[in-house]
This record gives C-alpha cells, structure tokens and sequence, in this order.
C-alpha cells in the first residue's frame, strides 16, 4: 500500500501531466486548423457551440461555454463577424445582450474543418489510450469540474498557512525558503540553456519559427527599453523551451525564466548601453536562423555567446546600482558597503 506521501506525487504527477497533455493536444490541433483550413481554433470552437446549440446562441451563454474571457471573446466576435461567419443581433428579451448566429459561409467552414479535428483528437489523443483509461479520465475530470462547480472546499487543510510547502515537480519547494540569488539563478539558467537550444534546432517547426521571429520583432521595436527588451527575450526563450519533448527539463528551466521575471530590475543592463542591447539583439537573430536552419553546431556555438553569466556578456557597471527586485539577493553589492 502506498504512503500518503506516495499518493499525494501521485496526484501532483497526474496534474502536470494533465497540463502538458492539454497545452500540447491543443496546439497541435490548432495548427492543424491552421494548415488545412486557414481557420483559429478560437473561431472553431465558437463555430461549434454556436452550432451545437442550434444555430444560435446568446452571447452570455456563449460565454460560459467558450474557453475565452469575457475580452478576448469579444475580440473573435468581431474578427469573425467581420468575415463573414457569423452575425450579432441585438435579443428581442434583453437589449443589453446578443445572439450569435452562424451565416452560411460559417456553416460551411465548419462543416469542412470538423473532420479535421475530429481526426486530431482521434489520433492524437483517443488513439493514445485504452477505453478503460479513458473512462477513468473522463470520470475524474467530470468530478474535478463539478468540485470547481459547487465552490468545493481546497480540502481538509484549506488554503494552508504561509510557509506550506508547493509541490514543484518531483521534488516539494518551500514558499519560505532563503532568498535564490539572480546570478545563481543566471548560472544555472545558463546550464540548461544548451539543451534547450538542441532540442529548438532538432525539433522546431515552421509554425514554431514563426512565433519565435514573432517575439524576435519585439525585442527590436522594445531596443530603448532594456526592461522591456529582456521580457520579450524571455518570452521568446520560454517558447524555445515548449519546443523540447524533456518535460524535466521543460519544469526546470520555466521556474529559473519565472524567477528571472519578478526580478527583472536587478537583471536588465543599465540604461545606455545601446551597443549591448544590439549586439544581443543579432545574437538572436542569428540564433533563430540557426533553429531554422536545423544547425546544431552552430547553434551551440551561439550558445555560448549567449551565456549572460559569461564575463565577455556582462554589462559594464553604471553610475547608479540597479534596483534590488522583490524577495531576491543583489546579485552584485556595491563597494560602498
């Protein structure tokens, strides 16, 4: 029989993997939809509930059943009716909301991209699994969701008190712990950073180079802002990283970008120095042409310029110290204490 702590890794597991599960199904459907029909898989699914319930849907229960915020679900409204899949009437009951109608032209789109998707989760996730673990998945998940319906309580110990340790992978970090140092924090960074480049330039795809030059075009137009600069090469790196079938290393070097994140001003390089800013800007673009190229050597060549615990990548000191960002050591003291 196993222990308590046993069953609580075990659920701890079975709720990344739901995760990563999730996050991977979904965007190979969405780029599937994309490749064969030119279609968001927000704007299908809209497509689907509309047809599912009829043909017409209240925008409001529309709502409740989209995987989208109330924003974003008004920003597809709009993008899809202004191409012609669907039209917005004002209700004859409550003029303060709308119905959503499909046109013909979205009936038809639907029609030709459902057994496309259909196909995907068959094959990517039906496929994948036996009936009897699929009936277990469904049973549990539905149980989860009516929990998360009724307000269920988190459970015996409720939210916890401060200092309760957080699951993090296979391993438990406390929430309290010593202060992580961002230079330890580049350092380790750094290690990693060589496995997750092999495995961009092994594993990309065209649709994965499109959105990292997406985040690349950032950091150009943000070149003045070295705070800004340094979240959209962030951004960028941490979708690198999704690129890599190592959930591990996958676990590790996101809670190293996110430490990096909530301490961004002792990380970014001092206002001025333009050249610095530059010089990591092509450092990029070559690196994305290297991914592109499916260069691995070369790639790792370029790795190692990009270290930024590296001497040669360090930026000069200013006359002002940086900030010292939340709940994290200086990396760097400064002389006059």
């Amino acid at each position: 029989m196993s222990s308590p702590e046993d069953q609580q890794q075990a659920r701890v597991e079975a709720w990344r993997a739901m995760l990563y599960a999730n996050d991977r199904l979904l965007q190979r459907l969405s780029q599937e939809l994309m490749d064969e029909h030119n279609l968001e898989m927000s704007w299908y699914e809209v497509m689907l509930h509309v047809a599912e319930a009829g043909g017409t849907i209240n925008q409001r229960a529309l709502l409740g059943r989209a995987l989208l915020g109330q924003s974003g679900l008004s920003r597809v409204l709009t993008k899809m009716e202004g191409a012609g899949l669907i039209r917005r009437s004002a209700t004859d009951t409550d003029r303060r909301t709308l119905d959503i109608e499909l046109t013909p032209l979205g009936r038809e789109r639907l029609r030709r991209a459902a057994p496309t998707h259909i196909a995907g989760i068959r094959r990517w996730f039906g496929d994948q699994l036996t009936a009897r673990q699929a009936e277990a998945i469904r049973a549990g998940l539905q149980k989860v969701v009516r929990g998360l319906d009724s307000d269920a309580p988190l459970g015996p110990q409720g939210k916890g008190e401060q200092g309760e340790p957080v699951a993090i992978g296979p391993s438990i970090t406390s929430t309290v712990a010593e202060p992580i140092s961002v230079s330890d924090t580049l350092v380790v960074r750094d290690a990693l950073e060589p496995l997750i480049i092999a495995d961009a330039a092994r594993y990309a795809t065209a649709s994965d180079v499109g959105e990292l030059r997406r985040f690349l075009n950032v950091m150009a137009a943000e070149i003045d802002s070295p705070v800004k600069f340094l979240q959209a090469d962030w951004s960028m790196h941490r979708r690198m990283c999704a690129i890599s079938p190592n959930d591990a290393l996958q676990d590790a070097y996101l809670k190293l970008l996110a430490t990096l994140e909530r301490n961004v001003d002792d990380v970014a390089p001092y206002q001025g120095l333009d050249e610095y800013l530059r010089t990591r800007l092509q450092l990029h673009a070559r690196l994305l042409t290297a991914i592109e190229d499916r260069d691995q050597e070369r790639a790792a060549a370029l790795v190692e310029e990009h270290r930024l615990s590296s001497q040669s990548n360090i930026a000069p000191p200013a006359a002002e110290p940086p900030r010292t960002g939340r709940n994290v050591k200086r990396a760097r003291r400064s002389s006059a204490r």
